[in-house]
């Protein structure tokens, strides 16, 4: 009995390791691409990537990697999208895949960061929102043909944060 109870509670303790909160989740990069990560300069397992503007794309700074893996996961995915900022530097991606694997995207999310924590319909599109940490990801699902997911980076502020916390001048 008491070997039996002994494996309950390692199990219930190596559980509750496996899947740690949003909150305690930082997510420090997209696809080994730290964000921050200046344009010019990535390099991925030793491999410079080289980033070409998305034409077609409706925001400035847009870009895509040629040959780029279209999967997350079992989810297909029609476009992935890199977008950096005025200074070039690695701040978003936004993907997209068909509607058909909108709910295979939404369990990946649920597993990796808990229950959405926002939920809104506008007009055609309904969204989810996970927050994790200083990184936002926005599920959304179009009643028609597609999802998209927009994962969004505050670097920039969680470096201020860093070193605003660790002021050693008074």
């Amino acid at each position: 009995m008491k070997n039996l109870l002994l494996v309950v509670c390692l199990f219930q303790a190596f559980s509750s390791f496996a899947q740690l909160p949003a909150e305690q989740t930082n997510v420090t990069m997209f696809r080994n691409i730290p964000w921050g990560s200046h344009r010019d300069s990535i390099f991925v397992d030793g491999v410079k990537q080289d980033f070409v503007k998305d034409k077609s794309a409706l925001s400035k700074n847009t870009y895509m990697i040629i040959n780029d893996n279209m999967t997350i996961g079992n989810v297909r995915l029609n476009k992935i999208n890199y977008i950096f900022n005025d200074d070039g530097r690695f701040t978003k991606v936004l993907f997209e895949g068909p509607k058909e694997d909108a709910e295979q995207m939404k369990f990946i999310l649920d597993y990796k960061f808990g229950t959405f924590k926002n939920e809104s319909k506008v007009d055609n599109i309904s969204y989810k929102q996970w927050l994790v940490k200083d990184v936002t990801f926005t599920l959304g699902v179009y009643e028609f043909m597609k999802f998209e997911v927009k994962i969004e980076s505050n670097w920039q502020a969680s470096i201020a944060y860093k070193k605003n916390t660790s002021v050693d001048d008074f």
